[in-house]
């Protein structure tokens, strides 16, 4: 099924129709508070709810968190100059799981590190140290 389907499906039902509302407006919500957050900031925080006036925020981070309560007021001056009636804001700390998780690092080692650890570990008495040494010079590059 097309975007287009879908969209017409939620345009025409009636049961769709207030949850298709309240989804535009969280986000027209967060286009505007993307406009008044620096990006670093817009990258690690989102609109999660607005209700009754009530503007609920998420961060990535306790010192994302901190850093949007202080910068509250100028936020809720920022969004009514966009034309939305809110009150207040309430900032809830909520970790985002990445799709993109860091890759494993990788590690070579050139033929002069592998003959000096080499030459090291023959060098030293037989200890858990010379067997780690060992298994580190041989692994593969």
């Amino acid at each position: 099924m097309s975007n287009t389907r879908v969209g017409l499906l939620l345009n025409n039902l009636p049961e769709f129709q207030s949850l298709n509302r309240e989804l535009r407006q969280l986000a027209a919500l967060q286009s505007a508070l993307a406009e008044s957050l620096p990006r670093n900031l817009t990258t690690s925080s989102g609109v999660a709810l607005a209700k009754a006036g009530e503007l609920i925020l998420f961060a990535d981070n306790g010192a994302v968190a901190a850093k949007l309560r202080h910068m509250a007021p100028r936020i809720l001056l920022s969004l009514r100059q966009h034309g939305f009636e809110i009150t207040g804001i309430h900032v809830q700390v909520q970790v985002r799981i990445r799709d993109n998780p860091l890759p494993q690092k990788q590690i070579s080692l050139s033929s002069e590190a592998r003959s000096a650890i080499d030459l090291l570990s023959e060098r030293l008495d037989p200890s858990p140290l010379k067997a780690a040494l060992k298994r580190f010079g041989r692994r593969p590059t």
